[in-house]
């Protein structure tokens, strides 16, 4: 249950007052010219962190195997449970360095900076007196975008960073900047990150588990050598799709109710349904998608997500 002594008092208000009274209507509507620019940064960044995750699994993977290769001739024979072990070794190593390098990965194709901004400093402070992390400034960063949002990125706390786009910190107030700091803090606070490639970790354990209970790989070896590469592809493109429909987006809806709670509880629920209704506002997502796309998305919907931290009331 939310106590009332957790509400954090606000100072220096800016003229936003978010929710659906608003009188002035500053909804973000980009053309599709504009949304392709928009996403053409998010697509080169995914590509880029998870081109190099694959490259290094790949690179580790046959590293390993071949150190052992020449201390047990044999030993790490593609099916074998040794084989299972480096994969998932490999792919371990291959996103922890991915994961960790997201930060840079960031401030790399969004021209960040590191953000000079007395609300932030503000903010961050009362929320050190509240929630007891220790955060530096100089770990939040400012972004280009044309929308308004905010992420942290990094795996463990102490190399994770923050990042406010330019457009977020122009247009909502302190309460509200306040609220989605919170809000960053608390995917932090929950170890979402490591929990998240923890998941990505486990289904190749249990991938490589399910091809050794059936002998994929003995079967594997009698087909084609032409047939072999477009198998290769196939799998490794439904691999990823299960990856990410089946585990991925369920379990980054689940840390975003998670991390909603938590927030609110720091903040106030009144603030922080105040910054998520106009977060969503100014992004002109106040409309309920579709179920598909709803069942499908990173994030729960608006309604679902006001409605959960209306639970804490």
């Amino acid at each position: 249950m939310h106590s009332a002594g957790n509400d954090i008092p606000l100072e220096g208000e800016g003229t936003h007052t978010g929710g659906p009274d608003r009188a002035i209507d500053d909804t973000i509507r980009l053309n599709w010219r504009e949304k392709l620019v928009e996403f053409g940064p998010v697509m080169a960044m995914v590509m880029c962190g998870t081109m190099m995750g694959t490259f290094i699994v790949i690179v580790s993977l046959l590293a390993l195997r071949s150190t052992f290769e020449e201390l047990a001739p044999g030993f790490t024979e593609a099916g074998s449970i040794p084989f299972i072990i480096l994969v998932v070794v490999a792919v371990t190593i291959g996103n922890t360095c991915s994961f960790s390098c997201a930060p840079y990965i960031i401030r790399l194709f969004f021209r960040g900076y590191e953000l000079k901004d007395e609300r932030i400093d503000r903010g961050l402070k009362r929320l050190i007196t509240v929630t007891g992390m220790d955060i530096r400034t100089e770990k939040i960063y400012a972004m280009k975008g044309r929308t308004a949002n905010a992420v942290v990125a990094g795996l463990f706390r102490k190399g994770q960073y923050i990042f406010f786009t330019k457009t977020l910190l122009e247009r909502m107030s302190e309460g509200e900047i306040m609220a989605i700091l919170a809000h960053e803090l608390a995917h932090a606070r929950h170890r979402h990150m490591p929990r998240m490639m923890l998941a990505i970790v486990l289904w190749a354990l249990g991938v490589q588990v399910f091809f050794w209970l059936i002998g994929f790989h003995a079967y594997f070896r009698t087909i084609d050598d032409y047939w072999q590469i477009w198998a290769n592809s196939g799998i490794a493109m439904v691999y990823v799709y299960l990856l990410m429909f089946l585990v991925l987006f369920p379990q980054s809806r689940r840390h975003e109710y998670e991390a909603d709670a938590t927030a609110a509880r720091w903040v106030g629920i009144s603030q922080y349904r105040q910054a998520l209704y106009r977060l969503h506002q100014l992004n002109d997502q106040l409309k309920p998608p579709r179920k598909i796309a709803a069942k499908l998305g990173t994030h729960p919907t608006l309604q679902q997500r006001l409605e959960r931290v209306g639970r804490l009331e």
